[in-house]
Protein backbone atom coordinates (compact mmCIF):
# COMPACT_ATOMS: atom_id res chain seq x y z
CA UNK A 1 0.00 0.00 0.00
CA UNK A 2 1.29 3.34 -1.02
CA UNK A 3 0.29 6.96 0.79
CA UNK A 4 -0.16 9.64 -1.04
CA UNK A 5 0.76 13.71 0.28
CA UNK A 6 0.90 17.02 -0.71
CA UNK A 7 2.25 20.18 0.67
CA UNK A 8 3.74 23.79 -0.57
CA UNK A 9 7.08 25.22 -0.07
CA UNK A 10 6.99 29.16 -0.23
CA UNK A 11 9.90 31.38 -1.34
CA UNK A 12 10.09 34.63 -0.86
CA UNK A 13 12.01 35.01 -3.45
CA UNK A 14 11.00 35.63 -7.43
CA UNK A 15 9.64 32.52 -9.45
CA UNK A 16 12.14 33.69 -11.61
CA UNK A 17 15.42 33.86 -9.50
CA UNK A 18 14.22 30.61 -7.87
CA UNK A 19 14.15 28.53 -11.43
CA UNK A 20 17.39 30.10 -12.17
CA UNK A 21 18.92 29.00 -8.36
CA UNK A 22 17.14 25.86 -8.76
CA UNK A 23 18.57 24.93 -12.41
CA UNK A 24 22.07 26.24 -11.22
CA UNK A 25 25.08 24.09 -10.84
CA UNK A 26 27.07 26.16 -8.68
CA UNK A 27 23.98 26.00 -5.95
CA UNK A 28 23.89 22.67 -5.64
CA UNK A 29 27.62 22.00 -5.42
CA UNK A 30 27.64 24.50 -2.54
CA UNK A 31 24.60 22.95 -1.19
CA UNK A 32 26.57 19.50 -1.19
CA UNK A 33 30.18 20.98 -0.02
CA UNK A 34 30.33 19.75 3.11
CA UNK A 35 28.16 17.04 2.80
CA UNK A 36 30.74 14.20 3.66
CA UNK A 37 28.99 11.03 3.20
CA UNK A 38 26.74 12.58 0.11
CA UNK A 39 27.46 12.23 -3.79
CA UNK A 40 26.06 14.43 -6.30
CA UNK A 41 25.43 14.23 -9.93
CA UNK A 42 24.16 17.36 -12.13
CA UNK A 43 23.59 17.04 -15.98
CA UNK A 44 21.37 19.01 -18.41
CA UNK A 45 19.53 16.47 -20.13
CA UNK A 46 16.75 18.76 -22.00
CA UNK A 47 19.21 21.93 -22.62
CA UNK A 48 19.96 25.04 -21.09
CA UNK A 49 17.59 26.26 -18.23
CA UNK A 50 16.45 22.47 -17.56
CA UNK A 51 18.52 20.26 -14.87
CA UNK A 52 18.94 16.64 -13.64
CA UNK A 53 20.36 16.16 -10.12
CA UNK A 54 20.75 13.10 -8.43
CA UNK A 55 21.86 13.09 -4.92
CA UNK A 56 22.62 10.30 -2.37
CA UNK A 57 23.10 10.00 0.57
CA UNK A 58 24.12 7.83 4.19
CA UNK A 59 22.40 8.65 7.26
CA UNK A 60 23.73 9.16 10.33
CA UNK A 61 22.69 6.32 12.75
CA UNK A 62 21.57 9.08 15.41
CA UNK A 63 19.31 10.53 13.09
CA UNK A 64 17.39 7.31 12.03
CA UNK A 65 13.86 6.89 13.99
CA UNK A 66 14.07 4.20 16.44
CA UNK A 67 10.77 1.75 13.83
CA UNK A 68 12.97 2.36 11.35
CA UNK A 69 16.86 1.10 12.60
CA UNK A 70 14.36 -1.73 13.98
CA UNK A 71 13.63 -2.79 10.49
CA UNK A 72 17.28 -1.84 8.93
CA UNK A 73 18.73 -4.58 6.88
CA UNK A 74 21.92 -2.36 5.97
CA UNK A 75 23.52 0.66 5.88
CA UNK A 76 20.24 3.29 5.46
CA UNK A 77 21.22 5.70 1.72
CA UNK A 78 18.84 7.64 0.53
CA UNK A 79 18.85 8.61 -3.58
CA UNK A 80 16.90 10.91 -4.71
CA UNK A 81 16.53 12.46 -8.23
CA UNK A 82 15.28 15.85 -9.21
CA UNK A 83 14.18 16.99 -12.46
CA UNK A 84 13.16 20.81 -13.53
CA UNK A 85 12.01 21.62 -16.81
CA UNK A 86 12.41 25.43 -18.09
CA UNK A 87 10.70 28.09 -16.64
CA UNK A 88 7.30 28.73 -19.32
CA UNK A 89 6.07 32.06 -18.42
CA UNK A 90 5.94 31.94 -14.63
CA UNK A 91 5.44 28.08 -14.29
CA UNK A 92 8.00 25.31 -14.53
CA UNK A 93 6.97 21.61 -13.72
CA UNK A 94 9.29 18.66 -12.61
CA UNK A 95 9.56 15.05 -11.10
CA UNK A 96 11.37 13.70 -8.27
CA UNK A 97 11.81 10.00 -7.46
CA UNK A 98 13.95 8.71 -4.30
CA UNK A 99 14.36 5.35 -3.13
CA UNK A 100 16.33 4.21 0.32
CA UNK A 101 18.87 1.13 0.44
CA UNK A 102 18.13 -0.63 3.93
CA UNK A 103 14.62 -0.58 3.90
CA UNK A 104 12.42 -0.83 0.91
CA UNK A 105 11.14 2.33 0.05
CA UNK A 106 10.10 4.24 -3.00
CA UNK A 107 8.65 7.87 -3.65
CA UNK A 108 8.16 9.71 -6.68
CA UNK A 109 5.97 12.72 -7.63
CA UNK A 110 6.25 16.45 -9.34
CA UNK A 111 6.63 20.16 -8.54
CA UNK A 112 5.33 23.04 -9.67
CA UNK A 113 7.26 26.29 -9.47
CA UNK A 114 4.40 28.79 -9.21
CA UNK A 115 5.19 32.67 -9.25
CA UNK A 116 2.41 34.28 -6.13
CA UNK A 117 2.08 37.95 -4.54
CA UNK A 118 5.04 36.80 -2.06
CA UNK A 119 7.34 35.34 -4.59
CA UNK A 120 6.95 32.14 -5.15
CA UNK A 121 6.28 28.44 -4.39
CA UNK A 122 6.88 24.71 -5.32
CA UNK A 123 3.87 22.60 -4.75
CA UNK A 124 4.73 18.80 -4.56
CA UNK A 125 2.45 16.04 -5.26
CA UNK A 126 3.44 12.59 -4.67
CA UNK A 127 3.30 9.18 -3.15
CA UNK A 128 5.40 6.87 -0.91
CA UNK A 129 5.84 3.21 -0.14
CA UNK A 130 7.48 0.90 2.38
CA UNK A 131 7.82 -2.28 1.58
CA UNK A 132 7.98 -3.70 5.04
CA UNK A 133 5.41 -6.13 6.63
CA UNK A 134 3.70 -4.45 9.94
CA UNK A 135 5.42 -1.09 10.14
CA UNK A 136 5.90 0.20 6.29
CA UNK A 137 2.66 2.37 6.96
CA UNK A 138 4.22 3.68 10.19
CA UNK A 139 7.43 4.67 8.24
CA UNK A 140 5.74 6.41 4.80
CA UNK A 141 4.67 9.53 6.94
CA UNK A 142 8.04 9.79 8.31
CA UNK A 143 9.35 9.69 4.33
CA UNK A 144 7.24 12.22 3.45
CA UNK A 145 8.27 14.33 6.71
CA UNK A 146 11.82 13.87 5.87
CA UNK A 147 11.06 14.72 2.13
CA UNK A 148 9.38 18.30 3.17
CA UNK A 149 11.91 19.08 5.95
CA UNK A 150 14.69 18.92 3.37
CA UNK A 151 12.85 20.86 0.84
CA UNK A 152 12.78 23.19 3.31
CA UNK A 153 15.89 23.16 3.86
CA UNK A 154 17.16 24.12 0.84
CA UNK A 155 14.52 26.88 0.30
CA UNK A 156 16.40 28.31 3.33
CA UNK A 157 19.65 27.46 0.99
CA UNK A 158 18.73 28.61 -2.15
CA UNK A 159 16.97 32.05 -0.70
CA UNK A 160 20.26 33.01 0.54
CA UNK A 161 22.12 32.54 -2.64
CA UNK A 162 19.19 34.69 -4.30
CA UNK A 163 20.42 37.58 -1.83
CA UNK A 164 23.89 36.73 -1.56
CA UNK A 165 24.31 37.07 -5.37
CA UNK A 166 22.36 39.51 -5.63
CA UNK A 167 24.57 42.06 -3.45
CA UNK A 168 27.56 40.35 -4.77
Amino acid sequence: MSRKFSFTVPYAVPVEDLHRALTDDKVWQARFADAETATLDLSHPEGEGTIRIHMTEKASEDKIPSVVSKVLKSQLTLARTDNWQALIGEVAKGTFEGETTGIGTEMSGTYEMRSTAEGSEIEVVGTVQVKVPVVGGAIEPLAEQLHHRVLNSERTFVEEWVAAQATA
